[in-house]
């Protein structure tokens, strides 16, 4: 191994590193509408079959988005300004039903009723406002996104408009020979990109379904606002269930007289979660993400660290995409593999179809394996096809059925 070259490596990816937490507040709102144009592409590409003008179908889609995101909003603003109405109701009952539980508490283990009393006082308030605590942490963590909503728009406008110059760009870039494996490369990053739009969506319509069925059958008002509330939240791996299962549990507390009502919420959101992680989520997003969990963590946690709230929200597609790239290119197949949600079952590859040496990290540093995209084998009587200017605008504005 070269260990010049390890070093230079090890510089290169610091620098890029410092530079992408540095410069937060600048490569958010870019990477963000880098996101949303592949998301919104498959949208625009139709409009642009309807009326044949890319830049009425950009803003078209732009509108069309802007209206569902609008209308979302509006829903839960209107719904949550009706609970802050009842919210001092709301105190009372929640300080009520500590007293009782305290009380409870106290009496079996000797405690006056007014040494009780003195503690709820002390503690009612930041037992009370943790979970909103949380929820104003959260959103003031994405503020950086919020205030640039308007620069993120700019850019996914953009992106849309240009994608097809951005293309060839990007294709001009490779070698002829690895023009059509580039190709085929970004093909696969835009699929992703469409499949976790819709699944995310699809995933946070059955949430809301089920989270609200259970709250309404339990009998939780404003069953619809907590149900969806937190499937919204699902956005953000793992934390987000929490914070919305914790919620509307609050709530039960301060507005019910029973205790099984707050314990029925907490084995709802559980069970969901289960079904959710297990069933639904690998189902739905399962065959575009492609990333088992550990991956899939350190990623959230990586995007915490670097972006905050933002960073957190679009680790997971940022590494599905890092993992199809990774499988283009043969040297760091095995590090695609690393990441995939079928490490357990294809575990025996690393020692089988892997165990070469053009598979092993350490021949990248000493020089003895090239990072060029992996050419897949072809019949010698076809040769490679390449990019040439005649077919280049067939390429840029190709769009994926």
């Amino acid at each position: 191994m070269r260990f010049d070259r390890l070093a230079y490596v090890l510089i290169c990816l610091c620098i890029v590193l410092y530079t992408l937490y540095a410069g937060s507040s600048f490569f958010i709102p870019i990477a963000f509408g880098l996101f949303f144009s592949l998301m919104l592409k498959p949208i625009c590409y139709r409009f642009e079959v309807l009326i044949n003008s890319r830049i009425f179908s950009v803003v078209l889609t732009l509108f069309t988005a802007g209206v569902v995101v609008l209308g979302v909003l509006l829903f839960f603003f209107n719904q949550i300004q009706a609970i802050l109405t009842e919210a001092d109701d709301i105190y009372s009952g929640l300080q009520e039903t500590f007293y009782e539980w305290a009380e409870y508490g106290g009496g079996r283990f000797g405690i006056s009723g007014e040494e009780v009393e003195a503690y709820i006082d002390e503690a009612i308030t930041s037992v009370s406002d943790q979970p909103l605590g949380i929820l104003s942490t959260g959103l003031s963590t994405s503020g950086v996104l919020l205030a640039n909503f308007s620069l993120v728009m700019i850019y996914t406008f953009f992106f849309l408009l240009y994608r097809g110059a951005m293309k060839n760009f990007v294709l001009g870039q490779l070698r002829n020979s690895d023009q059509t494996e580039g190709l085929e490369t970004l093909n696969e990053i835009q699929q992703v990109a469409k499949s976790y739009l819709g699944g995310m969506g699809l995933v946070m319509l059955i949430l809301g379904v089920l989270n609200s069925l259970g709250l309404f059958f339990i009998g939780i008002d404003y069953y619809l606002v907590w149900g969806f509330l937190a499937a919204i939240l699902a956005v953000v791996p793992y934390i987000g269930t929490v914070i919305g299962g914790l919620l509307p549990f609050v709530f039960a507390i301060a507005t019910t007289e029973s205790i099984w009502q707050p314990l029925a919420v907490v084995l709802l959101y559980a069970t969901v979660q289960f079904v959710e992680g297990n069933f639904i989520t690998p189902k739905v997003l399962g065959s575009s993400v492609k990333l088992n969990a550990l991956a899939a963590i350190m990623s959230v946690i990586l995007g915490s660290i670097f972006w905050g709230l933002p960073g957190v929200i679009i680790a997971i597609p940022f590494l599905a995409i890092v993992r199809i790239i990774l499988t283009h290119i043969e040297p760091l197949r095995p590090v695609a593999l690393l990441l995939s949600d079928d490490l357990y079952e294809q575990s025996d590859r690393f020692l089988d179809e892997y165990n070469e040496p053009k598979y092993r990290l350490s021949n990248i540093f000493s020089g003895k394996s090239s990072l060029s995209l992996f050419r897949k084998r072809r019949s010698p009587h076809h040769p490679t096809k390449r990019v040439s200017k005649s077919n280049s605008q067939v390429v840029s504005d190709s769009e994926p059925d």
